[in-house]
């Protein structure tokens, strides 16, 4: 019988899913709404959108699939992913924020993000020895 997973693993799993929903309905509403981006000259524009919504949305999935099925790599592809995500995360939102009203809750998202990724690292740092499915 298989071992059940874990409820803090559900969590993370969970949270890869969150994000992974994130980056499509950023593809989605890249496309839909491209002629008003356009006309509005919205910058960094429709294509940064999508594109990025895009690698946000496969990364986010293959996170999810892998870790719900236990792969072997799946631990250390979570751990990178996470990393990159919220270092695109962060690039993203100091570059092509315009307005100082922006960076109101900075300090908000350096805990939050801190938190989140301490979390996640912990938690497979602490359940490393378990034997995951090659």
């Amino acid at each position: 019988m298989k071992k059940k997973r874990p409820f803090l693993l559900k969590l993370i799993i969970i949270s890869l899913a969150i994000i992974a929903v994130m980056g499509w309905l950023r593809v989605y509403q890249s496309i839909y709404q491209w002629e008003t981006l356009l006309r509005f000259g919205v910058r960094p524009g429709p294509w940064y959108s999508l594109i990025s919504g895009a690698v946000i949305g496969v990364v986010g999935t293959i996170a999810v699939v892998s870790t719900w099925l236990r792969f072997a790599w799946s631990q250390k592809y979570v751990q990178i992913s996470i990393v990159i995500l919220a270092a695109g995360w962060w690039l993203d939102y100091l570059i092509f924020s315009r307005s100082s009203i922006a960076f109101y809750n900075f300090p908000f998202r350096i805990v939050v993000t801190s938190v989140y990724l301490g979390f996640v690292f912990g938690y497979f740092y602490l359940t490393k020895n378990k034997s995951p499915k090659g």
